[in-house]
């Protein structure tokens, strides 16, 4: 069977990149039976032997497509039979991302469902935002199997979707190979301090300046716990998402631009010594289905403060503090207990190392191949 991986998530849009790359470590690992093409923007790396480059041109025929497709395939139920001549050949598709393109293309398929944050925090996304994915999202409702990584997910894609619950799959993702199989090398580590002219002790935020990424209450604690007690030091990196002013200005307001660094973009070698250098994980999101990063943690051997909202229970289990990331004072008591207790933070890393374990690409990869003879079935 040949299927098509469609890779076009962007590297500055969130986790979804991130988890583009462990599905096709994990795919790359097990099968021998099928071929699996790579169906690709072109900044999106190829990773797979085989490929189709979905370019500019294409991009363009798919979204004036968009409209007819929509009209006849969602509100007719007759799809416009017009698929591009390379990708024929493709029997399945497996959409890491949530997109039309597979409606668009008339091919069975997979899609992972990430999380409906519309549906909770409709104000953090413009009207026509709000319109294309209650459009978009309905492609969960033609797939032939539904991915998630919770039974939080699970829980909405029966909600506000109506699928039937025999047709999700919860398959939490590991981190990418490079953060969760490094061999830190020690030279590296007074490198990687030096270039970013790092503190000795700071807690490391990895997200995007999006509102729902609570950047503002998290400065709000730190400056609490400064104005209490003592200074702690803040890493950030991530892109300039549409909240990305009003944090930089409510730095300067609270006054500790001296304890806040934003490194901007970090390349990926970076990043692993970026987490271990750093004191703690924080992770203070108002929404947030799985969060890649506190796996990354716990696969590094970072402990984690985290918020207490959707999935992120369920993630951390006792690995990690939790805290209301409405409450600043909430989260400043959990972040300061773990920034002053060193014999917490060492049961919180023995915590997460146990908690990952067995979320491995090989075991990711077994998952995966259950998921896709399910598939086979379905569409023989």
């Amino acid at each position: 069977m040949k299927i098509g991986i469609l890779t076009i998530a962007s590297p500055d849009g969130g986790g979804t990149y991130q988890y583009t790359l462990s599905l096709l470590e994990a795919l790359k690992l097990y099968s021998k039976k099928d071929e699996y093409i790579q169906i690709r923007h072109p900044d999106f790396p190829k990773l797979l032997d085989k490929d189709i480059v979905i370019n500019k041109k294409n991009s363009i025929l798919l979204k004036l497509k968009h409209l007819s497709h929509v009209y006849a395939g969602f509100f007719l139920g007759n799809p416009v039979p017009d698929i591009p001549a390379e990708l024929l050949g493709i029997d399945l598709i497996i959409s890491p991302t949530i997109s039309l393109l597979p409606f668009h293309l008339q091919k069975p398929y997979i899609v992972t469902i990430h999380d409906f944050q519309q549906e909770y925090y409709p104000e953090f996304f413009t009207v026509r935002e709000r319109i294309s994915r209650k459009i978009v999202y309905k492609t969960g409702k033609f797939a032939k199997t539904v991915v998630v990584e919770s039974n939080f997910v699970k829980k909405d894609v029966i909600t506000f979707l109506g699928t039937n619950k025999s047709k999700i799959k919860i398959l939490p993702s590991p981190p990418p190979s490079y953060l969760s199989t490094i061999k830190p090398e020690e030279s590296k580590f007074r490198k990687t301090k030096e270039q970013y002219k790092l503190p000795d002790k700071y807690l490391f935020y990895p997200a995007q300046f999006w509102y729902h990424k609570n950047h503002i209450n998290l400065l709000q604690a730190l400056s609490y716990i400064r104005k209490n007690s003592e200074i702690i030091s803040l890493v950030l990196v991530g892109s300039k998402k549409n909240n990305f002013e009003n944090v930089m200005g409510k730095i300067e307001e609270f006054g500790i631009e001296g304890e806040v660094k934003y490194l901007g973009y970090v390349p990926d070698e970076d990043m692993p010594y970026l987490y271990k250098l750093a004191t703690a994980l924080v992770m203070p999101t108002l929404f947030e289905s799985v969060s890649l990063p506190i796996w990354e943690a716990f696969c590094l051997g970072v402990p984690v403060v985290s918020s207490n909202v959707c999935a992120l229970p369920e993630q951390v289990g006792d690995a990690g503090l939790l805290f209301d990331p409405n409450n600043p004072e909430d989260m400043a008591e959990k972040i300061y207990r773990v920034w002053t207790d060193e014999n917490l933070r060492r049961e919180l890393i023995n915590r997460g190392y146990e908690r990952v374990k067995d979320l491995t690409l090989e075991n990711y990869a077994k998952q995966w191949e259950e998921v896709i003879e399910e598939a086979r079935e379905k569409v023989k």
